[in-house]
């Protein structure tokens, strides 16, 4: 790549992280999702401060998120001679392995054709109010008082989520499939009077309209440097992220056929395998653990977006 090509693919991604300006705290849960945890989940603070001013991120502002994200029990600290290290807490992990389903496997759901129904009759006012705004990040609708529905959501993570907030013997969990004599296009109409998609499919149309981008620069995205693939790679999956924490995932039964949550995970899984190699090798040259060590890649990893090479 000649550096008229270089400096093009550094433009975009400058243009791209100025439009983005993401959070210092959120972009650094990112990059322990997507990169430190794949690599043990374990990061000197010297190594991740280098990493964070890629993103024009000071050194100041890294040690003050870092703080604050241990303080909130994302993170763990350990201290050997010096030098601080950083580690996802147990918490983070159980939420890091929950997300990869939702940002590396947009698709798994279909697998599972049961709705959850969740009654609250019986909880405490101030807790069912907790619980509601719970239930409504992670996509449930609440047609009625003391009733939220999803069609397509894990039984384990709804145990977990009671089970965290002492309500597991205060609500009544319901899960199986709908059995009225009601056609797709009824429960369609449903789920759309339910659940807003406007605005999810506008956040959609904002993520691939700022990363198709990619395909229509003169430098053709498999020249781009380690590092640059690393740039991207990062900011394409925080912005992903974004978008997905607004799409209640409904399902493909659910939603119209040209749905963007489907061309957002298309788009998110062609730039993935383009980049993520080479954005490895940046990895490997900066990720510092332990004692100077850099981990092996977990296997883990390959699984992403049914199986990457």
């Amino acid at each position: 790549m000649n550096n008229l090509e270089q400096n093009e693919v550094d433009e975009y991604l400058k243009s791209l992280l100025e439009e983005m300006a993401p959070k210092a705290k959120s972009l650094i849960i990112t990059f322990f999702g997507d990169t430190v945890f794949p690599y043990g989940g374990t990061i000197w603070l010297g190594s991740l401060v280098k990493f964070m001013e890629e993103f024009e991120i000071s050194e100041k502002l890294t040690r003050t998120s870092i703080f604050r994200l241990t303080k909130e029990g994302w993170l763990s600290s350990k201290k050997f001679g010096r030098e601080s290290y950083y580690s996802l807490s147990d918490l983070a992990i159980d939420r890091f392995i929950k997300a990869h389903y939702s940002v590396y496997a947009y698709n798994e759901q279909e697998n599972d054709k049961d709705w959850i129904v969740i009654l609250t009759n019986m909880v405490e006012v101030t807790k069912e109010l907790e619980l509601s705004k719970i239930l409504k990040k992670e996509g449930f609708a609440n047609p009625s008082k003391h009733v939220y529905i999803h069609p397509h959501y894990k039984m384990e993570y709804m145990q977990d989520i009671l089970l965290q907030n002492k309500l597991q013997n205060e609500v009544l969990l319901i899960k199986g499939p709908i059995h009225m004599p009601m056609t797709k296009e009824v429960i369609k109409d449903m789920a759309h009077t339910y659940w807003d998609l406007k605005d999810v499919e506008e956040r959609y149309q904002d993520f691939i309209t700022k990363f198709r981008k990619v395909f229509t620069l003169k430098t053709p995205i498999d020249q781009f440097t380690p590092k640059q693939c690393f740039m991207l790679r990062v900011l394409l999956i925080h912005e992903y992220r974004r978008a997905l924490l607004f799409d209640p995932k409904l399902g493909n039964d659910l939603v119209p056929i040209d749905w963007l949550g489907k061309a957002s995970s298309s788009l998110v899984e062609s730039i993935y395998a383009f980049i993520h190699n080479s954005a490895n090798i940046y990895v490997k040259e900066n990720l510092l653990t332990v004692g100077g060590n850099i981990p092996k890649l977990d296997k883990f990893y390959f699984n992403r977006f049914g199986g990457i090479k």
